[in-house]
C-alpha cells in the first residue's frame, strides 16, 4: 500500500507541475492575444488619425483659398459702392445748381454737408 500511495503522492507532484506550466502557457498565449489585438486597434486608430488630419488640412486649404476670393470680392464691391457713393453726391451737387440757376429754387446746402 504504501508503494501505492507514493506513486499516487509521485503522479500527482508531476500532474501538479505538468498543469502549472500548461496554465502557464495558455495565460502567456492570452496574454499575447490581448496584446496583439490592443496593437492592431491602435494601429488602425493612428491611421484613422492620420487620415482626418489630411482630409482637415485639405479642408482649411479649401477654406482659405475661398475667404481670399471673397475678401478680394469685397474690395471689388467696396470700391465700387464708394465711386456710386461720390457719383450720387456729385449729381446732386449739380441737381442743385440747376433748380437755383434755372428755377431760382434755393436748396439747402448744409444738409448736404453734414451727409457728406
Amino acid at each position: 500500500m504504501t508503494d501505492l500511495s507514493v506513486a499516487i503522492t509521485v503522479i500527482g507532484f508531476f500532474l501538479s507541475i505538468a498543469t502549472f506550466y500548461i496554465g502557464r502557457q495558455s495565460a502567456s498565449k492570452a496574454d499575447g492575444k490581448a496584446a496583439g489585438a490592443l496593437e492592431t486597434d491602435l494601429r488602425y486608430i493612428k491611421e484613422s488619425v492620420g487620415r482626418i488630419e489630411g482630409q482637415l488640412t485639405r479642408d482649411v486649404q479649401r477654406l482659405e483659398g475661398r475667404i481670399d476670393e471673397i475678401s478680394n470680392q469685397i474690395a471689388g464691391i467696396s470700391n465700387t459702392a464708394g465711386r456710386a457713393h461720390e457719383s450720387a453726391k456729385s449729381a446732386h451737387n449739380r441737381i442743385d445748381e440747376h433748380l437755383e440757376r434755372e428755377h431760382n429754387i434755393q436748396t439747402d446746402r448744409r444738409r448736404q454737408n453734414a451727409e457728406t
